[in-house]
């Protein structure tokens, strides 16, 4: 198991789900996955569910939450979400509370040897939030599940060493796709989710202010392809000059973590 780094679990419109580690601190983001493929990916790592320090909610919508329900039953790591997202989560699983760690959106707490900083994001949930995650040796951030990047939240990014950054669909393979047309409304608008080139050009800003890896995540399974957002976002950054690696994390789970250290070769 590889330390100071991200292991996506699952990524996409059928489920999300990471987990960071810095040093002995084990943070899962998102728990989109069955409580059973969680448990197999962390037994792949020599992990257990009970080894995790936290989990950590970016919202509401049954595509993060997706294994909740039988975590709260099984398990008692802390799961953490804003007020919004704790109150909308209530409303359907009232058991969730015992473990809810409820705070306010843009709020920084901290997680064994982790500074945690919350930031708001435009989506059409309850209270939607992106994070930073801050130690000694590194600064991370996660950025998904968001319309467009406001400048207060590139500014956080622009910090990071490594990025998780969402690259949702393709403008033309929406417009064309089988969605109808208040879905495609929905995906398309300022808060609904990140397009390839909105996602390459914030890749070329945060680029250009040293973030050295960004892993394109939350890609449509009918509105983009792991070729069409590597290619846009790659192509955004040659013209720009700019060397930082890219990946696109898949539906399943990565062979490879995605490192926060420069002076560590990425995978």
């Amino acid at each position: 198991m590889e330390q100071n780094c991200y292991y996506s679990i699952a990524s996409g419109s059928s489920g999300n789900c990471g987990l960071y580690i810095a040093g002995n601190t084990r943070i899962l983001i998102d728990l989109g996955v069955s409580v059973r493929r969680l448990t197999a990916a962390l037994r792949r790592l020599g992990l257990t569910i009970e080894m995790l320090d936290a989990v950590l909610l970016t919202h509401e919508h049954i595509d993060h939450v997706k294994g909740l329900a039988t975590f709260v039953k099984r398990h008692t790591v802390p799961v953490y979400a804003t007020k919004g997202t704790a109150e909308a989560l209530l409303t359907k699983n009232p058991d969730a509370k015992k473990l809810l760690r409820p705070y306010w959106g843009g709020e920084t707490f901290t997680i064994g040897t982790v500074d945690v900083q919350s930031f708001l994001t435009p989506h059409d949930a309850a209270e939607s939030v992106g994070y930073i995650l801050r130690t000694h040796a590194h600064t991370f951030g996660f950025a998904t599940d968001l319309g467009f990047v406001p400048s207060a939240v590139q500014k956080l990014l622009l910090d990071c060493d490594a990025v998780v950054l969402e690259s949702n669909h393709d403008l033309d393979m929406l417009r064309m796709g089988p969605y109808p047309w208040p879905l495609k409304q929905r995906v398309g608008g300022s808060h609904g989710h990140l397009s390839n080139p909105d996602c390459a050009a914030c890749a070329v800003k945060l680029a250009e202010h040293g973030v050295h890896t960004i892993l394109l995540a939350h890609l449509s399974e009918h509105n983009n392809t792991p070729v069409t957002a590597l290619r846009e976002t790659r192509a955004a950054l040659d013209a720009a000059g700019l060397a930082c690696e890219v990946y696109v994390a898949p539906k399943d789970e990565m062979e490879h973590p995605i490192r926060f250290q420069l002076e560590v070769q990425a995978c």
